[in-house]
């Protein structure tokens, strides 16, 4: 079998996209050629040698991107047997005439709760459509397969746990939508309490106007004189974020995405526990690892709570949490899904 992938990035090392290096490395092992289209410039080194990348431009106008993108689909369409196209609708709205010039099944993948005029674009031109839950894909289609998430649980995977860790955690966008001030407070809560939980928060701003709320933390963190407990490390590669997660207690998750988001998932194979207000995690997680939106003193509870369990509970928990991923949402498992759509 020989596939397209289109994505926005192939790069071992980006800390947005690196996960996406690993999906091609995995779906290479299961098709003869695999013709990758990157959207932007990246590091593929150290892929196998059936797979061709093909980047596009970073900082070329949309115009350029496009003539480019199509050249490159004309050419080596006719040989494969499909499409498969990473998350962003454009793609496929961009690679559909092709595909129906040529009759190649096109597949795509695509998460986030937002229901806008790409989307439903992208559903009518997709013979397939695949998600990872229900909330994540939210206009009624019966293309829709659900394939749980992709997380590389050989990647992610737990180190022997610290007795006593007051370690916290988060990753991702610096973004109002991840509520990062519940974060701040609840660990200024503990603070005044006795309890010296330090926060580390992994990530960048994802548009230059989130600059302005990322100083807004830092100034909120020098206003609790919690600078010794606060960490902002600014964006890490997904290769170094197993090491972080596994000598971390506690991985919090305030997003408002209302999607299954990666980052918990990562964080759960690596056996943290989580806390997450994710109402796209209520199905997925025990109730007592739910919290409330804008509630840090609720936060700060079950914080509390946790690090308090008998050490054999929390391992079995840990153990709970990582199997979870494993039998649900585990790389392998979804590119063998991916696969079967051609």
């Amino acid at each position: 079998m020989k596939l397209i992938m289109i994505t926005r990035k192939v790069d071992r090392s980006e800390h947005l996209a690196g996960f996406i290096y690993n999906w091609v490395n995995k779906i290479s092992r299961h098709v003869n050629q695999l013709i990758v289209i990157s959207w932007q410039e990246g590091d593929a080194s150290g892929l196998p040698g059936n797979v061709k990348v093909i980047f596009l431009p970073t900082n070329a106008n949309k115009l350029v991107k496009v003539i480019k993108f199509a050249a490159a689909l004309r050419h080596y369409i006719k040989d494969v047997d499909g499409i498969f196209c990473h998350q962003m609708p454009l793609y496929t709205i961009l690679a559909a005439p092709f595909s129906k010039l040529y009759h190649k099944k096109i597949v795509s993948w695509y998460m986030h709760r937002q229901v806008d005029f790409k989307m439903k674009v992208m559903e009518k031109l997709s013979d397939v459509v695949l998600s990872a839950s229900a909330e994540s894909f939210r206009l009624p289609t019966k293309k829709l397969v659900l394939t749980g998430h992709g997380i590389d649980v050989n990647i992610f995977q737990p180190a022997k746990m610290e007795v006593g860790s007051k370690s916290l955690l988060t990753v991702g966008r610096i973004s109002p939508t991840k509520d990062y001030e519940s974060m701040i407070k609840a660990v200024d809560i503990l603070h005044k309490s006795g309890d010296n939980f330090n926060l580390s928060i992994i990530g960048n701003i994802g548009l230059k106007d989130q600059a302005v709320y990322l100083a807004s933390l830092k100034g909120m963190v020098d206003a609790m004189k919690l600078k010794n407990q606060v960490s902002f490390l600014g964006p890490r590669s997904n290769t170094q974020i197993p090491s972080y997660l596994q000598k971390t207690s506690i991985f919090i998750n305030l997003s408002g995405t209302g999607s299954v988001d990666k980052a918990v998932l990562e964080a759960m194979a690596c056996g943290c526990l989580v806390l997450t207000s994710n109402e796209a995690f209520k199905p997925i997680l025990p109730e007592e690892l739910m919290v409330e939106q804008n509630n840090p003193k609720q936060l700060a509870e079950k914080i509390k709570w946790l690090t308090s369990l008998d050490y054999s509970k929390i391992n079995d928990l840990r153990l709970v949490l990582r199997e979870i991923v494993v039998n649900n949402h585990n790389l392998d498992n979804l590119v063998k899904k991916i696969i079967s759509q051609f």
